[in-house]
């Protein structure tokens, strides 16, 4: 009769400790972001556990105008891959974001198909709202890209103020 092998110890051991580290990777990645967000006021809220287009809007309870025009500005964030950015250029009508484009640089491959999917799918987020109604925190999938979008947005919001 075969005896039943007990598992090594020192192998449980290195999975739990592995576990544990990919488990805190996201949320150092997360504070990171808002250690990079620099001079600008957003804060990081957590990201959705959902993999569907969505985002999360706040009202402003500034009621500031805007000049009418096209701004840009670079947002940057850090990931597993290293710091990354995207440019986000929007036209401005009243308040209300007319056009939206999203440029983005990608560090590593993965990077390409996160911002990828993050460009593909923000607008129907972003164009015909209020500029001071957009934070999105997950598009298709794409949590951190978020984050430099939106502070590019603050940044633009900032530019724009009359």
């Amino acid at each position: 009769m075969q005896e039943a092998r007990k598992p090594n110890a020192a192998l449980i051991a290195i999975i739990v400790i592995v576990l544990l580290a990919a488990a805190a990777g996201g949320t150092f990645y997360v504070m990171n972001q808002k250690k990079d967000a620099g001079s600008s006021s957003t804060t990081d809220t957590p990201a959705s556990t959902s993999d569907d287009t969505s985002s999360s809007t706040t009202s402003s309870s500034s009621h500031e105008s805007y000049k009418d025009g096209t701004y840009s500005a670079t947002g940057s964030y850090i990931s597993p891959g290293g710091q990354e950015s995207v440019d986000v250029q929007v036209t401005l009508k009243s308040g209300v974001v007319e056009e939206a484009t999203v440029s983005p640089h990608p560090a590593s491959s993965t990077s390409t198909q996160y911002q990828g999917e993050f460009v593909a799918n923000f607008k129907p987020l972003v164009v015909g709202k209020s500029i001071n109604d957009i934070k999105l925190s997950r598009v298709a999938g794409s949590s951190l890209t978020s984050g430099g979008f939106n502070q590019a947005i603050e940044k633009i919001k900032d530019e724009a103020a009359s």
